[in-house]
């Protein structure tokens, strides 16, 4: 049990990291922000200006209807696949653009890591994009008019908080404990954003198996156990198919593009690439 890791966070004012795993709680939020007038509603945050919709979607063959029935049902809305010119903006922003690794304010290029290391041998798990608004495509997508009616089905609130990462995943020959330390989500956890929140996910590389594939327990947004919920976040596989039945495992596999809503309060880990480098974009939404 994680009690006291959860009171050290409430006495740090991160109310939301001890409330927000409750689904009592995020519908109860969604119900306060849905009474809440707008001028008394907290400002946005993520991008530092509100991003106001656009008139046309960039995404075909979904709607906000049917993406609220998946995500209630199996915490995933597939189909917000993005269109090839998109994710070509997005690759070649990606691949010109300073990075960072986890814990270092040292700034590289994708061509100086080689076989997961740079040049004087600092493995690199992980390399985000410093600043993803920078890119048009990035600020498109946060405006895209389908995407964030679809959010605002889930949460029951339109999103004030649009926090976007766009990063690259390396096959990276480390031990897991060096790919935790690097911030590679390579365990089975939860997230707790905010007190309710969603996350839209896109593959810009094409993943298949070995390439950084996402995986999630669908359902398991809810019927969590009350030691799953007061305990840490993150569990052990053999804790979470205890709980959850294995035929709810998905691994999500798809070309360039391909993109999804997830209500990562869901239990979902990401897979090494052990044979092609992964190129992410994500929305933390809420």
């Amino acid at each position: 049990m994680n009690v006291a890791n959860i009171a050290r966070r409430l006495v740090a004012g991160e109310l939301h990291y001890a409330l927000g795993r409750f689904e009592t709680v995020r519908r109860g939020y969604s119900a306060f922000r849905r009474l809440t007038p707008r001028s008394a509603a907290r400002p946005p945050a993520g991008p530092p200006v509100p991003l106001p919709a656009l008139p046309s979607s960039l995404f075909t063959g979904v709607t906000p209807e049917r993406a609220l029935a998946d995500l209630r049902r199996d915490s995933i809305a597939l189909g917000f696949d993005l269109p090839p010119s998109t994710v070509a903006e997005l690759v070649g922003f990606a691949t010109h653009s300073p990075l960072k690794a986890r814990g270092s304010d040292r700034l590289f290029h994708r061509h100086e890591v080689v076989d997961g290391r740079l040049p004087d041998g600092t493995p690199v798990v992980i390399a985000t994009v410093p600043d993803p608004l920078d890119a048009t495509a990035v600020r498109r997508v946060c405006r895209d008019p389908l995407l964030m009616d679809s959010a605002a089905a889930f949460l029951g609130f339109r999103p004030s908080k649009i926090i976007p990462r766009l990063f690259w995943s390396f096959v990276t020959h480390v031990t897991d404990e060096e790919r935790r330390r690097l911030g590679q989500t390579i365990d089975w956890h939860y997230d707790v954003h905010d007190f309710h929140f969603c996350s839209a996910q896109f593959y810009l590389t094409d993943v298949d198996s070995g390439a950084g594939e996402h995986a999630l327990v669908r359902g398991s947004h809810r019927g969590k156990s009350l030691r799953m919920l007061l305990g840490s976040a993150n569990a052990r596989e053999e804790e979470v198919f205890a709980h959850f039945s294995r035929d709810r495992l998905m691994v999500v596999e798809g070309p360039a593009g391909t993109g999804f809503l997830e209500d990562t309060s869901c239990y979902h880990r990401a897979l090494p690439p052990t044979r092609r480098e992964r190129l992410m974009f994500q929305l933390w939404i809420s």
